[in-house]
């Protein structure tokens, strides 16, 4: 999955390189601080202190990341980072209030939807120089997993790991239901027949499928099998309103025959990225789409046992490598160097790379893949096996174009637009209308 590439490579052809996602508004922005500025501030920090770490995610991924603090503070005493975390649907509202209040963490876990906007506000600390001189040591990192964080082809975050797109089913429901194994190649057609059949085999009590039409991840992915991207290369939206209606459309379909839940059951389910908010893990579904990386935690919460298959195909590939999530650190933190140096301590410390596993994704780096490999659980390894089949497969194409500053809002706007038409307080006509003028209007310059 990497390829090796030295740290002079990095500025060659990393740092300075792949064009295509540049982002619009943002050319001539930085950090807040730059240059010999930027160099200085590093040298000059305390030399000791207390850190902070702001994360989103589930109570294992709480326990892990601790561990890894642990481990840090035990190799370097006169630092401590301390640790919180959230829902993902109430994180990065925590973090814009920390930052206005002036209290902002040290060290950030960035979204690639959101980054463009802290970048343009000037609040990411530009990595170029700490990887350039191996204080962020990515001598063996996976250059595609890079490349594909950069705003502006700079560095503002490093990917804790990668992940594809990826459907959960809830297999103990499925032997239940006595209808056979899922279809091997599943289509959206094939997906809305299933699980329609599945709800009426569970006796309408567990619904075949989540209703994922306010979900951004799966609505990305049948944008990009249409051929298109959410957003072109300026920003703006690419999809028309015709593709918004059909998305839109077919979940009412499914929702009407009952492959889905009602409003009443979906409302706030499916939305924060932690297991336990989640329809599969509360026995009301038995399938939902999500991100691969989140399989181990899935299963770790569920009463049942849990498998992953790719989502339903297009007519064009729409999967892509993503990178999971980002560590960042704060333009205005005192610790540039120490945060710099904690996140180089869990991309290459042997103990804790093996603490974090792969659940935050599949490392970058060859090495901590070679390490963790012999020591993963069989879901881990189920992870990496579902990894390496998409790899394999025709579904997945290279995304190319980065998400713009609204990316964050288009997203909250789409699961709004489609409470409202499963609520019934607008059709999907109307619906797909409002999100389609609202999205334009947010992503005009």
């Amino acid at each position: 999955m990497s390829t090796s590439y030295s740290r002079r490579q990095i500025i060659r052809q990393g740092l300075g390189s792949l064009a295509g996602l540049s982002l619009f508004g943002l050319a001539g922005c930085s950090t807040a601080m730059s240059g010999t500025t930027q160099v200085n501030a590093i040298s000059a920090q305390p030399k000791s202190g207390t850190l902070q770490m702001l994360f989103w995610g589930s109570a294992t991924r709480d326990k892990l990341t601790k561990a890894t603090l642990d481990l840090y503070h035990k190799a370097n005493p006169g630092f401590t980072i301390t640790s919180q975390y959230y829902g993902f649907t109430d994180y990065f509202t925590k973090l814009n209030a920390l930052i206005t209040s002036d209290q902002a963490p040290d060290l950030i876990q960035m979204d690639m939807r959101y980054v463009a906007q802290y970048v343009r506000k000037r609040q990411l600390l530009d990595l170029t120089e700490l990887i350039y001189n191996q204080t962020i040591d990515l001598s063996d990192y996976d250059p595609q997993l890079l490349n594909s964080s950069k705003v502006n082809n700079t560095v503002y975050g490093i990917p804790l790991g990668g992940n594809y797109q990826g459907t959960f089913y809830d297999v103990t429901q499925i032997d239940k239901a006595g209808i056979g194994a899922p279809p091997a190649d599943l289509t959206w057609d094939t997906y809305a027949t299933y699980a329609n059949e599945l709800t009426q085999a569970l006796g309408g009590k567990v619904y075949g499928s989540m209703d994922a039409s306010g979900d951004i991840t799966t609505f990305e992915l049948w944008i990009r099998q249409r051929g298109k991207d959410v957003y072109d290369r300026d920003g703006k939206i690419n999809f028309s309103q015709t593709d918004a209606g059909d998305w839109f459309n077919y979940w009412a379909t499914m929702r009407k025959a009952g492959g889905c839940p009602p409003l009443s059951v979906q409302k706030g389910l499916d939305v924060t990225g932690a297991p336990d908010n989640s329809t599969i893990v509360q026995g009301k579904t038995v399938f939902i789409t999500t991100l691969s990386n989140l399989f181990d935690a899935y299963q770790t919460a569920s009463k049942h046992q849990l498998s992953m298959i790719m989502p339903p195909t297009g007519k064009t590939p729409g999967m892509y490598l993503k990178a999971s999530m980002l560590l960042s650190i704060y333009s205005g933190t005192k610790y540039p160097l120490t945060s710099a140096n904690y996140a180089n301590f869990i991309l290459n410390n042997a103990d804790a790379i093996k603490a974090l596993s792969i659940e935050r994704g599949i490392p970058g780096s060859a090495e901590a893949q070679t390490l963790l490999t012999p020591l993963l659980s069989s879901t881990d390894q189920a992870i990496i096996a579902y990894m390496n089949t998409v790899q394999r497969s025709s579904n997945a194409r290279t995304k190319d174009v980065l998400d713009p500053p609204a990316a964050g809002d288009v997203s909250t706007l789409l699961r709004n637009t489609s409470y409202a038409i499963s609520g019934g307080t607008a059709s999907v006509s109307e619906g797909a209308q409002m999100f389609y003028a609202q999205a334009t209007k947010l992503t005009s310059p």
